[in-house]
């Protein structure tokens, strides 16, 4: 025998919930996260290491680094100048240092690529296996070309900074 509350639930239709019954906070979410995975889901390749087709397009990402450059560089002046003491600064000046490094090695590894000969590439098919290093200017492009040794370092302590500054407020 059935009791009263399993007989009341059985004879319920099921409930339907569509987007139109939810808050327009939680709508808007849902839409959201639906369009990020199309993009996701739809998206090209990203390759780490891209051309850019021509001189144009360098010259234009070389402007970009310049650019980045100043600016790391005035703002590492600027906290400089100002004295800044206090909790997580230190590593955030750390940070900015790595970064103006990191721009000024990348930007001679982008300009001594367009004068590296490409027999000085051994490869097998489409892919780069090795790089022949004879002199000076050789072994400097070679170390440029490993930029993340600055980079993971330096958002390290970017990290750092913003985990101290979280815990003063």
């Amino acid at each position: 025998m059935l009791n009263k509350k399993n007989k009341h639930a059985r004879n319920r239709a099921p409930q339907r919930r569509n987007l139109k019954c939810l808050s327009p906070a939680i709508r808007y979410q849902a839409i959201a996260t639906q369009a990020t995975l199309v993009f996701i889901l739809t998206a090209n390749p990203a390759w780490a290491v891209q051309t850019h087709g021509g001189s144009e397009g360098l010259i234009a990402h070389q402007i970009g680094h310049l650019l980045f450059l100043i600016g790391m560089s005035y703002l590492l002046f600027r906290l400089k100048s100002m004295g800044q003491k206090k909790t997580g600064w230190f590593e955030f000046k750390a940070f900015l240092g790595l970064l103006i490094f990191w721009n000024i090695a990348t930007f001679s590894g982008h300009w001594l690529n367009e004068y590296i000969g490409q027999e000085k590439f051994i490869k097998a098919g489409a892919r780069t296996l090795s790089f022949t290093i004879e002199n000076y200017l050789d072994a400097f492009y070679y170390l440029t070309r490993f930029d993340h040794l600055i980079l993971v370092p330096a958002f390290a302590l970017l990290l750092i900074a913003l985990k101290k500054w979280g815990k003063t407020e």
